[in-house]
């Protein structure tokens, strides 16, 4: 199984959808960097029009977001993590896809956030997610990802507790992403660095603000 495929990926999700929530479903609350994004990013959105969460799992960025500014689409690889998003989020739109994917319709978004899920595409793909998320925001969209720094790629075999077969992934530099953003139409407005909190991987995080140039 492809350790970067999206079987392997929702499998994973899946299996440890509910120790995932306990740990991490109401952890925006103890994660001020994280909150002070997101706010900066719902003040920057087109009142009305509706966000699209990519890999969205518990539902805890899409609910938070879904507050301040309104609509949510929350979309993820695992359908456990959906079920749970539907709970937290409440009326909003859940989708079953794939970033490389989105079942969106041009021009559709004020607003895409994606919260630690480009980890889980290849390097070689993440022009494609960026094609994708360029293709369903406004003009003068806004995206705000966030992911972990680093270099080359890591695996593992263990989730949460759970056996699952090998996940893969991707460590970015910081550089390396803003050259893709840029290569993709892309202006970084905000960007800010954090290092780990002791109940989270250890590594250095990266948050962007950008918007469709």
């Amino acid at each position: 199984m492809d350790p970067f495929g999206t079987e392997a990926v929702a499998a994973a999700y899946d299996a440890a959808a509910e120790d995932y929530a306990v740990a991490f479903a109401d952890d925006l609350t103890r994660l001020p960097v994280d909150c002070a994004m997101l706010d900066d990013f719902a003040g920057r959105l087109v009142a009305g029009m509706p966000v699209l969460d990519l890999g969205c799992g518990p539902g805890q960025v899409g609910g938070y977001v879904a507050a301040r500014h309104g609509p949510v689409v929350a979309l993820d690889l695992s359908t456990e993590m959906l079920r749970m998003a539907r709970r937290r989020i409440g009326t909003s739109r859940v989708v079953c896809a794939d970033l490389r994917s989105l079942p969106v319709e041009d021009r559709h978004c004020a607003g895409v956030v994606a919260f630690y899920s480009l980890q889980h595409v290849p390097r070689g793909d993440v022009g494609q997610v960026l094609r994708e998320i360029r293709r369903v925001l406004i003009p003068n969209g806004v995206l705000l990802l966030a992911t972990h720094l680093g270099e080359g790629e890591v695996f593992t075999e263990q989730f949460l507790g759970h056996q699952i077969a090998p996940v893969g992934g991707t460590l970015y530099g910081q550089k390396e992403l803003g050259k893709a953003l840029a290569a993709h139409a892309f202006v970084i407005e905000l960007a800010r660095v954090r290092g780990p909190l002791p109940h989270e991987h250890p590594s250095q995080r990266v948050y962007l603000t950008a918007r469709c140039a």
